[in-house]
C-alpha cells in the first residue's frame, strides 16, 4: 500500500516536472514484474519517451521502421484505446499472423517481449498516447494483484497526462503572446480587472523603471496623478465586464511628459476571455494597454500599417493623427483639411481595414503590430 501511495505521488509530480516520468515508469515496471516500459505517442509520427529497460538501438529502430508496421498502431486497433483504462494485447500477440510478422521476429522477440499491456493516457481524433508494459514469456500472464494495481494507477496516469498537456498549451500560448508583444516595438501591458500587471514587455518595463508617467506599486499600475490612475483603473474594470457582443469598450489617455515634450499616448482595450483563459482562471488579463511615444520611431509603424492595408498618403496621415489620440476635428485641424474631407478619409480607412470606428481602427493598428 505504501508503494502504491508513493507511485501516485510520483505520478502527480510529473505534472510540474515531466522528467519524473522516468521514475514513474521504473516504479510501475518493478511493481508489476514487467520487463520494460515506454510511453508511446502518435500524432502524425510515432514518439517514445520515458523508456525503461529498452535498448536505445531498439527505440531508434522502432521509431524509424517498426512503428510503421506495428499491428498495435493500425487504425482499427487504436480505436480500442480508452484513456484511463488497461488492456492486454494478447488477442494480437497470440495469433499466428503476429508470430509470423517482421515486427515480432525482428523487434519484439530479440528483446524477449512475448506480450504487451497498455494503459491509455490521452486520445484525440488524430493522436493518442499510452504507457506500454513489455512482458517476457515467463511473465506474460499478469497476476491479479498486478492487474489491480494497474487499474488503480490508470485514471491517475490519465489525469496527470491531461493536466500536463493543458499546462504545456498554456505555457506555449503565453510564450507566443509574450514574443509577439515583445517584438511589437511599443510598450505593452496586460492588466487584470483590478489593474494588476499580468505581463509587461521590455519597453513597458523600461517605462516603469523611469517612473515618470507610469509605476508599478504592489503589482498594480499607477500613473503620475490620481486622476490618471483612476481613469486607467476604470477602463480596466469596464473591460473585465464586457460580454460577448457587448461592444468594443476601450479608451485613450494622454500621459503628460512635461518640459515641452509631447505626451505619451496610452490606448486601452478589452482582451477577449477566450484568448487568455487559464486553467484555474487566475489573474486573467482583462485589458491590454499600449503606450506609444509620438516623438519616437512612430512613423515607420504607421507606414507599415498603411502599406499592409493599401492606404493613400492622405489616409496614412489621417491614421497617424487618430492613433495619436486625436479625434476627427482635431486631426482635420492639424492636417489643415476640412472636417468633411477628414471624415471622407476615415470612411475609406475603415473600409480598407475592415473596421467601423476609431476605437476599432486603433485596436487593429496595435494587433497588426503584434
Amino acid at each position: 500500500m505504501a508503494d502504491d501511495i508513493d507511485l501516485l505521488g510520483a505520478i502527480y509530480d510529473t505534472i510540474i516536472d515531466p522528467s519524473g516520468w522516468d521514475g514513474v515508469v521504473r516504479g510501475i515496471v518493478r511493481a508489476t514484474n514487467s520487463g520494460g516500459a515506454a510511453a508511446r505517442q502518435l500524432a502524425g509520427a510515432a514518439h517514445v519517451s520515458a523508456v525503461c529497460n529498452i535498448d536505445p538501438f531498439y527505440v531508434d529502430a522502432y521509431l524509424q521502421t517498426y512503428s510503421k508496421i506495428s499491428p498495435f498502431l493500425l487504425p482499427g486497433t487504436r480505436s480500442r484505446l480508452v484513456p484511463g483504462k488497461v488492456w492486454a494485447d494478447s488477442y494480437i500477440t497470440q495469433t499466428e499472423s503476429y508470430k509470423a510478422s517482421a515486427f515480432y521476429n525482428e523487434w519484439a522477440r530479440p528483446q524477449g517481449w512475448d506480450d504487451f499491456v497498455e494503459i491509455g493516457l490521452l486520445r484525440a481524433p488524430d493522436a493518442f498516447s499510452c504507457l506500454v508494459l513489455m512482458r517476457s514469456a515467463d511473465a506474460a500472464w499478469v497476476e491479479p494483484a498486478e492487474w489491480h494495481l494497474l487499474e488503480t494507477l490508470a485514471p491517475h496516469l490519465k489525469r496527470a497526462a491531461e493536466v500536463h498537456q493543458l499546462l504545456a498549451r498554456e505555457r506555449a500560448a503565453k510564450e507566443s503572446l509574450g514574443a509577439g508583444i515583445a517584438a511589437a516595438g511599443f510598450a505593452a501591458f496586460l492588466l487584470s480587472k483590478d489593474c494588476r500587471v499580468v505581463f509587461a514587455n521590455a519597453k513597458a518595463e523600461e517605462l516603469l523603471r523611469r517612473g515618470e508617467r507610469l509605476r508599478c506599486v504592489q503589482g498594480r499600475l499607477i500613473a503620475a496623478t490620481a486622476a490618471l490612475t483612476e481613469r486607467i483603473a476604470a477602463l480596466a474594470r469596464g473591460a473585465a465586464g464586457i460580454k460577448a457582443g457587448g461592444g468594443d469598450f476601450g479608451g485613450t489617455i494622454e500621459l503628460p511628459c512635461g518640459a515641452g515634450r509631447p505626451a505619451l499616448i496610452a490606448h486601452l482595450f478589452p482582451v477577449a476571455a477566450i484568448r487568455t483563459a487559464t486553467i484555474f482562471d487566475i489573474e486573467r488579463p482583462a485589458a491590454a494597454l499600449f503606450v506609444i511615444d509620438p516623438a519616437a520611431n512612430f512613423g515607420a509603424k504607421i507606414e507599415r500599417f498603411a502599406a499592409l492595408h493599401g492606404l493613400t498618403a492622405a489616409e496614412t496621415k489621417c491614421v497617424a493623427e487618430l492613433v495619436r489620440g486625436k479625434g476627427v476635428p482635431a486631426a482635420a485641424a492639424r492636417l489643415k483639411i476640412s472636417e468633411s474631407t477628414a471624415r471622407s478619409h476615415c470612411d475609406s480607412i475603415f473600409f480598407k481595414t475592415a473596421t467601423n470606428r476609431q476605437g476599432e481602427l486603433i485596436r487593429r493598428f496595435f494587433e497588426t503590430g503584434i
